[in-house]
């Protein structure tokens, strides 16, 4: 007699978690999604590892499937792949998952050459908090070689949507993610979201509402060996009311190329503009310089070998 109704319904509900959980991770949840479907118990799993001449104890599969630690000595990972084979799963799906070891160290948070993201935001927003969420990495996984900013104004003056273009480069093998961040001009309307438009989708997102900020993972089409590089494309979108008079982009690792379009409609067009760069969001502007508003309505700036810091443009209404 095959299974029941309910029974069947469940191994669906499994297979689709834990399709949607190998395209966004974590490694936890794909593991223990992976265990589930499987229905074998740890102590089987175990002795099949053995049986491979891999030893692997109760409790460190225990908690690499409950995310209190991770696989990361060589041997470790040699039981991940077997993993995948027990469990069913397509080669490299649970070690995609992992990425590179995680550094070491508190001054890690930000290596060298970097700044600490919270002072690139507002004192009350923690951004690196909410990225500690997100197992972000990025600064040891990827080098930015460029990035473009489209910024829109609509026509009461308040901002419509942002849209991102970057290219990246693996400094490290098996990467499959970064992470993007906005805080809109208008925290007292939060109604942010991101799309994925290109070469991506969209993972884990997290947001602070009062800050107004949201961030999210964007995991890459393709996983990343070391040298490989993507362009991915994605846009946030913003229901902000309040008029803004600013947009500006905060670097925490040098940048080789930065680009930043603020496109304004027709019925709210500035009467000057201005670009600027500063070392924090509380420093002063350093650098500032008129920036010419086109017949199309668009002003832009180009910036090269852009160093950690913000680089923005501000503009007068009357």
């Amino acid at each position: 007699m095959g299974p029941g109704r309910g029974e069947t319904q469940r191994v669906e509900t499994l297979r689709r978690d834990l399709a949607h959980a190998m395209r966004t991770g974590p490694f936890s949840a794909v593991l223990h999604l992976a265990i589930e479907a499987s229905r074998l118990r740890l102590e089987e799993i175990q002795e099949r590892l053995g049986a491979q001449g891999i030893s692997v104890s109760l409790t460190t599969l225990s908690y690499w499937r409950r995310g209190r630690s991770r696989p990361e000595r060589p041997e470790s990972l040699k039981a991940v792949r077997s993993l995948e084979d027990i469990l069913g799963l397509p080669a490299d799906s649970l070690i995609a998952q992992l990425g590179p070891r995680r550094p070491r160290g508190r001054w890690l948070s930000h290596p060298p050459g970097t700044i600490d993201i919270d002072r690139l935001f507002q004192d009350s927003v923690s951004v690196a908090k909410m990225l500690d969420e997100l197992d972000n990495r990025m600064h040891h996984e990827l080098t930015r070689l460029s990035l473009h900013d489209m910024y829109f104004v609509g026509p009461q003056r308040q901002e419509t949507n942002l849209t991102v273009r970057q290219v990246l480069r693996a400094n490290v093998d098996r990467v499959s993610r970064a992470v993007a961040v906005f805080r809109t001009d208008d925290p007292t309307h939060p109604h942010l979201r991101i799309n994925a438009v290109r070469n991506c989708r969209v993972g884990r997102v997290r947001s602070d509402v009062d800050g107004g900020l949201l961030a999210a993972e964007l995991v890459f089409d393709r996983v990343l060996s070391q040298g490989e590089t993507v362009v991915v494309e994605y846009e946030f979108i913003s229901k902000s009311v309040e008029p803004t008079d600013i947009y500006f982009r905060g670097f925490a690792a040098p940048v080789g190329e930065y680009v930043l379009l603020v496109q304004f409609d027709a019925n709210a067009v500035p009467a000057r503009c201005f670009r600027f760069e500063r070392r924090g969001v509380s420093a002063p502007d350093q650098g500032v310089r008129e920036v010419w508003i086109g017949n199309t309505h668009g002003a832009h700036l180009v910036a090269y070998d852009v160093p950690p810091g913000i680089v923005g443009m501000r503009w007068e209404w009357e």
